[in-house]
């Protein structure tokens, strides 16, 4: 029995009891009553449970009794599945084939105008070698390799097993040859991250246009897709892992993973003040023909960056990155559009940037260009006439004639001088544009109706250059079936490597190449590449 307090006394230990009793009743009626409201809850008014009764040794937080589990009621089983938790179940994840690369593209089959099963019968092997040695020379045979280089075709069936994927990786290093790395990172995407050749390839595109942030974050995440040593630790310390980038490079060292100029940069890059001390002195500068873009970086990085004049044609677009002087980017963007490399629209875009700050060469041309597109908004045919001229004459010393038809062919007006008239049409000529009207002379007209007519093209006129009715009667359509080749694409680069060769005067070869291009459905091309032989300044020098 609990022993009264002192200050109690007898009379009122009734009274303490009926208190007593009367609470417990309450609390009782609290518990086993209606639940509570959310009043309750938001107030604190909530009744506490009974703290435990004095004399049991069980404290919360050990294990309950044996005697009280056997007195606890047993829930019911309910038949339902019940969470146990509130918390998410984890989510199953598995990765789905992202298929054949050999059929990926940034451009459908029908859009290209080329046939699905383009490349037929022919092994990977073989389709690889041809893209590879083909070297295009003319504006229209060049976008046909790019079609070719990026549509979306099926994998040659000749084809040995274990042989997927060479094909789209022959692709991606053609498309980053010719410089084009825009087409590459897009072809790239297209097949997803998931294969260690696509990625290095990508980050070398990445590294030389310089958002090669992504693909860091993915190599960090995914660290056996890392194109090497190099790549990993350029990543590290992208990510600011310093510590990390530096035990890397000294492990890799060390066993000899990683060559010794690019272990040389690496450890002036990870360590700023070394490069500082030594003045560059144990850096030589590398080959041009030994530069990755990797090494390329790094250079630049440390404060000793290589000239892209002298490196690959790909390499001219890290000067188009707004870091470097204006000048550079208007001679890396004349160089990659004279390649066929670059929209023209950037390099009219870098044209325009500022006000040419001397005469001569590249800041001549700009001029010219921005008063040509000055002239050309204010619809002014006289100013535009005169610019149109001076400009003409400049981008063809700087061969670039075929950059400047598709910058302004469509924009120019008629009521020019006779002289820019003439020069207008020849520009619409080399952009694949109809001359219609009085507009140019009369090998210009012919010349546009070689190009659109679906016909057999008419005679040539008087004073038509020789090879223009070679060119004419190889462009007529076809007669009767020619058998299929087992291989169309195999047949359509060799055809096109015929009819470059018009640009060194080989005629009669130049005619039988444009005789099979119709007669495997590239009308079109063919009559748009007979068009920019017999023109002046279309045909495009090797870069």
């Amino acid at each position: 029995m609990i022993p009264m307090p002192r200050w109690i006394d007898p009379a009122s230990a009734g009274l303490v009891a009926a208190l007593a009793l009367a609470c417990a009743a309450q609390a009782q009626a609290q518990v086993g009553g209606a639940p509570l409201s959310s009043n309750d809850w938001l107030s604190g008014r909530v009744t506490q449970p009974p703290a435990t009764p004095p004399g049991t040794s069980w404290r919360p937080g050990q294990p309950v009794p044996p005697d009280a589990l056997r007195r606890a009621p047993q829930p019911a089983a309910d038949p339902r599945p019940v969470a146990k938790t509130g918390a998410v179940a984890p989510v199953g994840v598995t990765r789905l084939s992202d298929g054949n690369p050999d059929a990926k593209g940034t451009l459908s089959a029908t859009a290209a105008g080329l046939p699905p099963d383009l490349w037929g019968d022919a092994t990977a092997d073989a389709v690889a070698q041809a893209l590879a040695a083909y070297d295009p020379r003319l504006p229209a045979t060049r976008q046909a390799l790019l079609r070719l280089l990026t549509a979306q075709l099926a994998p040659p069936a000749g084809s040995a097993d274990g042989a997927e994927g060479q094909l789209f990786l022959a692709r991606l290093d053609r498309l980053i040859a010719l410089g084009q790395l825009p087409a590459a990172r897009a072809l790239a995407q297209a097949a997803g991250a998931g294969n260690a050749d696509i990625v290095r390839r990508s980050f070398d595109v990445a590294l030389i246009t310089g958002d090669e942030g992504a693909l860091c974050e993915t190599i960090g995440h995914r660290p056996g897709l890392s194109p090497g040593f190099g790549a990993r630790i350029y990543c590290l310390a992208q990510a600011g892992d310093w510590p990390a980038a530096a035990l890397t490079l000294h492990g890799a060292q060390a066993g000899g993973l990683i060559p010794d100029p690019t272990a040389a940069l690496l450890r002036d890059f990870l360590d700023d003040g070394a490069v500082d001390a030594a003045d560059g002195a144990d850096i030589a500068p590398p080959a041009p023909a030994a530069v990755t873009p990797l090494d390329f970086r790094l250079h630049e990085a440390i404060g000793q960056p290589l000239a892209t004049t002298d490196l690959a044609l790909g390499f001219a677009h890290a000067d188009l990155r707004p870091n470097g002087g204006w000048k550079a980017r208007v001679e890396a963007a004349e160089r990659l559009a004279r390649a066929g490399a670059l929209d023209p629209a950037t390099l009219a875009q870098a044209y325009g940037e500022q006000a040419p700050a001397a005469s001569g060469g590249v800041w001549d041309r700009a001029r010219a260009w921005q008063d040509l597109d000055r002239a050309l908004v204010a619809d002014d045919a006289a100013a535009t006439g005169d610019a149109l001229t001076r400009a003409a004459r400049l981008f063809a010393d700087a061969r670039l004639t075929p950059t400047l038809a598709a910058m302004v062919a469509a924009r120019l007006p008629s009521g020019m001088t006779p002289e820019a008239q003439a020069i207008a049409a020849r520009l619409r000529l080399v952009a694949g544009l109809p001359v219609t009207g009085s507009d140019g002379s009369d090998m210009d007209r012919w010349l546009s109706a070689l190009a659109h007519s679906t016909d057999a093209p008419p005679p040539p006129p008087p004073g038509a250059p020789p090879a223009a009715a070679a060119y004419a009667a190889a462009l007529a359509p076809p007669q009767g079936d020619a058998p299929a080749p087992s291989s169309r694409g195999l047949e359509m680069i060799a055809a096109l490597a015929d009819v470059d060769a018009g640009v060194a005067g080989d005629q009669a070869r130049t005619a039988a190449g444009l005789a099979r291009l119709v007669a495997l459905g590239q009308a079109p091309l063919a009559r748009q590449a007979a068009v920019e032989l017999l023109l002046p300044d279309a045909a495009s020098p090797r870069p």
